[in-house]
């Protein structure tokens, strides 16, 4: 997760001050940090917003008529989507962020804390990119699918 940290920094860093092995050491680090973050997301953007686990065809069309209403003018990074205000103030964004980089006092957010003070745009984006994906995921459902 200190990939991310870094690499919101490494443009204004001097490459000199980098060991000579940072970019592959970054790279490495990028999929691990993605995939973290993706099953992390599933499951706090899943109770969020209510959606839930079945076969039924019944719940598979709400999970999805909900994934639209999310999509549809991306309501989601809002803090209430009803009137769109409040943009990035969701309480799911700060979760995400508190699960991610800030549940345990080894976490990258509290260790490096200089580097989220305050919380770089990139990370809210990667957040909500994982939102936006996991949304995506239930409105892609078609009713013969039994993936849930």
């Amino acid at each position: 997760v200190l990939l991310l940290t870094v690499a919101v920094f490494l443009p204004a860093c001097r490459p000199s001050l980098l060991p000579p092995n940072a970019p592959k050491l970054l790279l490495k680090r990028a999929s691990h940090v993605r995939g973290e973050l993706k099953m992390k997301m599933h499951s706090l953007t899943g109770s969020f917003y209510g959606f839930r686990a079945s076969n039924s065809m019944e719940v598979i069309r709400t999970n999805r008529d909900l994934a639209e209403s999310l999509k549809s003018g991306s309501v989601f990074v809002f803090k209430d989507p009803s009137s769109k205000s409040g943009i990035y103030k969701t309480e799911l964004l700060q979760e995400g962020i508190n699960l991610m980089w800030f549940a345990n006092r080894g976490d990258e957010g509290v260790i490096y804390h200089k580097y989220f003070d305050p919380i770089p745009i990139k990370t809210i984006a990667l957040v909500l990119t994982a939102v936006s994906r996991f949304s995506y995921f239930y409105f892609q459902l078609d009713n013969t699918d039994n993936i849930l």
